[in-house]
């Protein structure tokens, strides 16, 4: 696809005068077979931490579009209250970790830094990611995001030979 083409599609529908282009839609609901490209420990604006996991589409329409799984670890919300999505995101994690063969220690859990080292060695890794996207009432423009993960096949190994090369 050239410049023409991408240009093409961006702007079909699109208003030049009034619309936004800050608007990211996203992946669409569905299944898709990623590779975890880099797990790391993030502020957030707001002066949180978050585990930040960003996943690349190897296969299908979507392929090598990127998706960002931020997960809050904190114990309270902003308001005090108990994080009520802090034991999903938990098991979310360990689930990532199992089904990218990463055996979690009880000493990885110490703190948000120690787990996303832990959780490091699945760079590289493929496992199927499962997206449900619904809508948020209250923010309309940031709908919510669900991930479900499981174990993939690995990709085959590429063999380059010298022969191969092209020069």
């Amino acid at each position: 696809m050239g410049l023409r083409d991408a240009a093409a599609k961006a702007l079909e529908g699109f208003d030049t005068k009034k619309g936004s282009v800050n608007s990211f839609e996203g992946l669409p609901s569905g299944d898709y077979v990623v590779m975890i490209d880099n797990i790391k420990n993030q502020d957030t604006p707001w002066g949180s931490e978050q585990l930040s996991i960003r996943v690349q589409v190897l296969e299908g329409d979507y392929a090598g579009q990127k998706e960002f799984v931020n997960l809050s670890l904190d114990e309270t919300t902003a308001k005090g209250n108990p994080n009520p999505i802090l034991g999903r995101n938990i098991k979310l994690i360990a689930k990532l970790a199992s089904n990218s063969g990463i055996e979690l220690q009880d000493q990885d859990w110490e703190d948000i830094e120690t787990l996303a080292n832990a959780l490091a060695l699945a760079e590289g890794r493929t496992v199927l990611m499962h997206l449900t996207v619904s809508e948020n009432k209250k923010n309309p423009q940031y709908p919510y995001r669900n991930y479900d993960f499981e174990e993939a096949d690995e990709p085959d190994q590429i063999t380059v030979d010298d022969d191969d090369l092209p020069f």
